[in-house]
């Protein structure tokens, strides 16, 4: 619930406010490992435990986590070098919220050096070969450290984390729809292995898309009601092929990229705390 409320706290403000370091660049052939962060003050604020998992092919992981700093939302970044490198800088949520429909955080270590985070949602290929939904970029005085991420802690993994994976279907049942949907709020795999995919229409009634032959065909589209909701379900909402404006449908929206940064649509999160017929985690923001 905590996380849940300066979320909410997050998209307030952000709707008020709208009526030289020696680490080398990886992408010249070097790594950011060639010096390091100063470990942060002992005085740490209490993570909530959701954030994102980062991984990366130039020899890193690291965790980006939302902590509470006497009620305000705030993230710590760690990061671990291949070498031992260890990194901790605790960053500011970057205002106003998601602007552009990009995740950012800013901060400095404890020498005074600018530390970035920027995370934009969309496929990305980490090490392993599996497609993350997130591109993180760790900027410090102009140089970057690339990888990828994926949501993760809390009490959910949020089925966006999926979203590349159910994009086909999500498209063939939007297909179904034509003009008439207004966004997707739950794709997942059923019993037996097809996909499920809950569309919302343009009067809020939520319907589910069910494939047959592994995803190649449609095999039903039914309504669902109140009692048919499922955990998770419209946290966040996707709208495919567009990016709506801030605050619209009472959401902020954040926009999901293609590597070369074409728009695939956008993941709405609830900026009023209700849903359509979604039971929402009260502890992930």
């Amino acid at each position: 619930m905590i996380l849940r409320t300066l979320f909410l706290a997050l998209v307030a403000t952000s709707l008020a406010a709208c009526a030289t370091t020696t680490v080398s660049d990886s992408r010249n052939g070097s790594s950011m490992a060639t010096a390091a962060f100063n470990y942060a003050p002992s005085s740490r604020a209490p993570v909530t435990g959701a954030g994102y998992d980062l991984v990366s092919d130039e020899g890193w992981t690291g965790r980006l986590a939302y902590v509470d700093d006497e009620g305000d939302a705030r993230a710590r970044l760690t990061m671990a070098y291949d070498d031992g490198l260890a990194i901790d800088v605790d960053l500011d949520i970057a205002m106003p919220y998601l602007d552009g429909g990009v995740r950012r955080f800013h901060g400095t270590d404890v020498n005074g050096r600018a530390v970035e985070v920027e995370l934009q949602a969309g496929p990305c290929r980490e090490p392993g070969g599996d497609t993350l939904i997130y591109s993180a970029d760790v900027m410090m005085a102009g140089l970057t450290a690339s990888g990828c991420g994926r949501e993760a802690g809390g009490n959910l993994d949020r089925w966006s984390n999926y979203l590349m994976t159910y994009l086909p279907v999500i498209d063939m049942c939007l297909g179904e729809f034509r003009d008439q949907a207004q966004h997707v709020s739950y794709a997942y795999t059923m019993s037996g292995g097809e996909t499920g995919v809950r569309l919302v229409d343009l009067d809020a009634r939520t319907w589910e898309c069910a494939t047959r032959e592994g995803g190649e065909a449609i095999n039903s589209v039914r309504p669902l009601d109140a009692a048919d909701a499922m955990y998770g379900e419209g946290d966040p909402v996707f709208v495919r092929g567009s990016m709506p404006e801030f605050g619209e449908g009472c959401y902020v929206y954040e926009a999901v990229r293609a590597e070369d940064l074409t728009l695939i649509g956008a993941f709405g999160f609830d900026a009023c705390d209700t849903g359509d017929i979604a039971t929402l985690d009260p502890g992930v923001g």
